[in-house]
Order: C-alpha cells, then sequence, then structure tokens
C-alpha cells in the first residue's frame, strides 16, 4: 500500500509498533545477586579482599595438566577453561608447559612477601628499599590475585622469567589465552595503572565474552571495569555466534532491572557486571519498536 499522507504514515506506524510489542521479550527482571560468581573481581592496591575470603569451589587441576606443584587449585570455572588451554596447547606444540602457582591463601601471600623482602634484605638491601621492590613482583596479602582462585603462573622450567615471552609456550598463551576466557593481567605498557611489574607468566580467567572484549581494546582489567562504569554497557558482536549479541552492563543498583542475563558478578568496586546475551532479531526488533513509536508521537500533526 503506498503511502500518500502523514496521516496514513503514522497510523502505520502504530500498526508496527503494535505488532512489535506484541512479540517483544517478556520484561526485564531485577537480578538476583545472591546468583554473583565473583569472575570479575578487581583485586589490587586499592581493592582488597577480606583476609578469610576463600572460594569454595576450588579445583585441583594438578592430575589435569602438567604442573611443577603437586596440589595447583582454581576456581572450577577458572580449572575447566584451563585443562582445555592446556589440551589445545598441547595439540600443537611438543615443548613442555607447566603451572607454577594457583590459588593462594591470605597467610600464604603474607609469609611470601616477609620472605621475599628478608631475601632482598640478606642480598644487602635495606628494609624500604626491599619492601619496595618487593612490591612489584609480589602483591600484598589481601592485594592478590591468586588469593580469588582465578590466577595462575605459567613456566617452562620452574622459574618466572621476563624471557618467558620469547618462548613458544609463552608466545602461544599470548595469542590464544583470550579465546579461554583468560587475560594476560600484567601488561608491560600498563604498568602505571596495574602497579605491577611486567609479568608475561600471570594470567588472570575472566571468562567469556570479557577477555575478547579486553583483548580487542587492549586494555588491562582495570580500564575494562572503568569503561563499563563510565560508559554503563558494551556491546560486542560475538564473532562464533553471529545470531547474538553481548551487552554487558555496570550498574551499583540492585533494582535495576536486565533481560536475558548470563551471569552476574561484583567487581570488588561497589558494582555488579550484568553479562546479558540477545538475539540480534530481538535487539533490531525492539529498536524498530522504539523507532516506531518515537516517529508516532512526532508524526501526530494537522495535515
Amino acid at each position: 500500500m503506498l503511502l500518500t499522507n502523514w496521516k496514513n504514515l503514522a497510523a502505520a506506524l502504530c500498526l508496527l509498533a503494535g505488532l512489535l510489542a506484541v512479540i517483544t521479550p517478556a520484561p526485564a527482571l531485577a537480578f538476583d545477586t545472591a546468583a554473583d560468581d565473583e569472575l570479575l573481581l578487581l583485586v589490587n592496591g586499592i581493592h582488597r579482599i577480606d583476609r578469610a575470603y576463600q572460594p569454595d569451589d576450588l579445583v585441583d587441576t594438578a592430575k589435569k595438566a602438567p604442573s611443577k606443584k603437586s596440589r595447583m587449585l582454581l576456581r572450577e570455572p577458572a580449572a575447566a577453561a584451563y585443562t582445555d588451554m592446556i589440551a589445545a596447547y598441547q595439540a600443537e606444540n611438543k615443548r613442555p608447559l607447566y603451572s607454577l602457582s594457583a590459588f593462594r591463601t591470605y597467610a600464604y601471600q603474607s609469609r611470601l612477601f616477609s620472605g621475599k623482602v628478608a631475601s632482598r634484605q640478606r642480598a644487602g638491601q635495606n628494609y624500604l628499599t626491599a619492601y619496595r621492590n618487593t612490591l612489584q613482583y609480589t602483591a600484598l596479602p589481601g592485594t592478590s590475585e591468586h588469593q580469588t582462585g582465578l590466577a595462575i603462573d605459567m613456566t617452562t622450567n620452574g622459574a618466572l622469567s621476563d624471557s618467558f615471552r620469547d618462548t613458544t609456550q609463552g608466545k602461544w598463551l599470548l595469542e590464544n589465552c583470550w579465546d579461554f576466557g583468560f587475560i594476560l593481567r600484567y601488561d608491560e605498557a600498563k604498568t602505571d595503572l596495574t602497579a605491577i611489574a611486567y609479568e608475561p607468566w600471570h594470567y588472570r580467567y575472566v571468562g567469556l565474552p570479557h577477555s575478547l572484549i579486553i583483548r580487542d581494546n587492549d586494555w588491562v582489567l582495570e580500564e575494562y571495569i572503568a569503561a563499563l562504569q563510565e560508559q554503563g554497557m558494551l556491546e560486542y558482536a560475538d564473532p562464533q555466534d553471529t545470531g547474538s549479541v553481548w551487552r554487558i552492563y555496570w550498574t551499583d543498583d540492585t533494582a535495576q532491572e536486565f533481560a536475558d542475563v548470563q551471569s552476574v558478578s561484583s567487581d570488588n568496586t561497589g558494582g555488579y557486571i550484568i553479562t546479558t546475551k540477545v538475539s540480534l532479531i530481538d535487539s533490531l526488533l525492539n529498536e524498530w519498536s522504539l523507532a516506531a513509536l518515537t516517529a508516532d508521537s512526532l508524526l501526530v500533526m494537522p495535515v
């Protein structure tokens, strides 16, 4: 039907809006804080975790993937992704790749930090110099990602060295970790943001699609959370699922409503990161519906 005047156009748009309203997804609901998976906790010198914090879903990966320790604990989602990642590495490479350190308690981190300081003092540094130098590579208790059970240190020979980045193992991890939900946590170019020296061996699980968004924007975790807080929502088109789009929200309002929620994580800064995934068709229909309603309100005029 040919629309010959504004009245017919407005009527058609009203009809379209009514039809779209019928097929629009159910209303969003307030998200459930009890579903908090804590996979996106930001832990650093500013945002600390309590000494009593310990995940209740730790899994030993030492028997599932090569390790330099008899036990290597990671949280269950991170452990599953980690073993998949190592299996993929082994399918392509013969050179050995080991885990060296994963979950640590607050007490262990405290002993580790004190021991590093004492070691530097024995080497001739005064206490203040030893303390400052230790801070560059070893987190204070309560500021270590290892306490979350989401971080893991990797090695080729049992040592931690910047030269790891130049090894076959280090290069493979840096190229492929993102596809398994891991990120290189301490980037060489972002030490001013992380306050930790470059660590090519330290990988952190954040899950998908977050690792891909961080990779594609060349961010560290601090920048990712800052971008979410500033923009409120980030959208990511999943290259593996062209029929859907991820929408990642940040909020500090637990009564705020969201639809199609896939996961909820507190971020340790006072807010929550809400991960949603919607079909592109639903997304387009919602946009068209809003456009039609807007056009309808603008086109109500004498003819």
